[in-house]
């Protein structure tokens, strides 16, 4: 299924040192489905060879990638920035976390019918953002890390706001068994029937008096578990298989 009015943030590197870091931010924004990177004056300048090899398959959003002189012409044409930062209280802009910046931005895009265009500051290595740079963003991006330790790698910044983003997609996975379908109770019930009836002829109740609780226990389990009709089928052949043995 199509997404509608889904609009990819931009993803902006501000004066990074190193290219290979380039490269692997690259990459981490594949990974999530983002494509559009600008840089703002690289130190090592661009285009850059050292970044090709760390963005493996992403090779095409570093060979894509925009080269800006300044902060405030990387975002003239976005609608909304944020800033990341360890530094939450620079200048009382608002800080949010990678979480809820993506879920404004998603809303932002609908309303918008996908005309909002979001993007995201991150500083070069050994610094992280100056306050000129933050200066250009309403809205600081903020990582509750582990307050004994919480630095970050630039690739590592990247990939946990991409992720976010993801993740909050109108179509993202939910969970891996969104295809699965239980099986009818009726299904279920026959089968259970069918147990108990095998269980009674082969001796398993013991104790009359214990046999309804014992019974009981095992259609919980059963019902728990919420079988499909193939696995019902597959527990069938089970005990079919092991009467056709006994007898």
């Amino acid at each position: 299924m199509a997404e509608q009015y889904i609009t990819k943030p931009v993803i902006i590197l501000v004066q990074t040192q190193m290219a290979v870091n380039i490269g692997m931010c690259a990459r981490a924004m594949l990974n999530c489905g983002l494509d559009e990177l600008r840089l703002v004056a690289p130190r090592d300048g661009w285009p850059n060879v050292d970044a090709i090899a760390p963005a493996t398959d992403a090779r095409r959003v570093v060979e894509a990638a925009k080269v800006y002189t300044t902060v405030a012409e990387a975002v003239a044409d976005c609608h909304q920035v944020y800033a990341a930062t360890a530094r939450i209280r620079h200048l009382n802009t608002p800080a949010v976390t990678a979480a809820e910046a993506s879920a404004e931005m998603h809303t932002a895009a609908a309303v918008s019918g996908g005309e909002h265009r979001p993007a995201i500051l991150f500083g070069p290595e050994a610094s992280g953002l100056d306050n000129e740079a933050m200066s250009h963003a309403d809205r600081l991006l903020h990582y509750p890390m582990n307050p004994e330790f919480t630095s970050l790698n630039l690739a590592q910044a990247v990939l946990l706001f991409s992720w976010e983003w993801w993740s909050k997609r109108a179509v993202a996975t939910v969970s891996y068994e969104q295809d699965w379908e239980a099986a009818p109770r009726e299904e279920l019930d026959h089968y259970l029937n069918r147990l108990e009836g095998e269980l009674d002829q082969s001796g398993f109740f013991p104790n009359p008096e214990k046999r309804p609780n014992t019974m009981q226990k095992i259609r919980v389990f059963f019902s728990r578990s919420n079988p499909s009709s193939q696995e019902v089928k597959s527990l069938q052949g089970i005990i079919s298989a092991l009467i056709s043995k006994r007898r």
